[in-house]
């Protein structure tokens, strides 16, 4: 009988762990706008034509000055998908969604995303892109735009 309590026991805790790793999907499909963040950029990329200003001080460095829109249109599970475009310009996207849901990475056409998801309509990012010609790197929050 001892040992029909342990294995009873067990089981229960299996199937409890089990259920706290399940962890819901957030749900990012939509429209993002970047709210509050710091980039800076080194020659040539992308969204130039677009907008971009000189960093005071340094021939080379600038910042852009375009409005960025990331649309995420599909989801399945943790994966999705979409672009993101600046006045001028615009790059295909595809994203993870870590297990636990509270992390992600995406990809580009010339760089990497990651991040934590901080509710459902903010997340927090950072990117960064190296090429032959230029670089690029950025911090900041997406918002969903409602």
């Amino acid at each position: 009988m001892r040992h029909v309590r342990a294995i009873g026991g067990l089981v229960l805790l299996l199937i409890g762990g089990e259920t706290a790793l399940a962890q819901e999907v957030p749900n990012v499909k939509g429209t993002w706008v970047p709210g509050e963040g710091a980039h800076i950029l080194d020659g040539p990329t992308r969204h130039r034509e677009s907008g971009t200003a000189p960093v005071a001080g340094e021939d080379a460095l600038r910042t852009h000055t375009s409005k960025f829109v990331f649309r995420f249109d599909r989801q399945e599970g943790r994966t999705f998908w979409g672009s993101h475009s600046s006045a001028k310009m615009s790059e295909k996207l595809i994203g993870a969604i870590s297990v636990d849901g509270k992390r992600f990475v995406m990809v580009d056409e010339d760089g990497t995303f990651s991040g934590t998801i901080v509710n459902n309509d903010t997340l927090d990012y950072c990117y960064t892109h190296i090429t032959p010609t230029d670089r690029a790197v950025a911090c900041g929050l997406l918002l969903r735009e409602k």
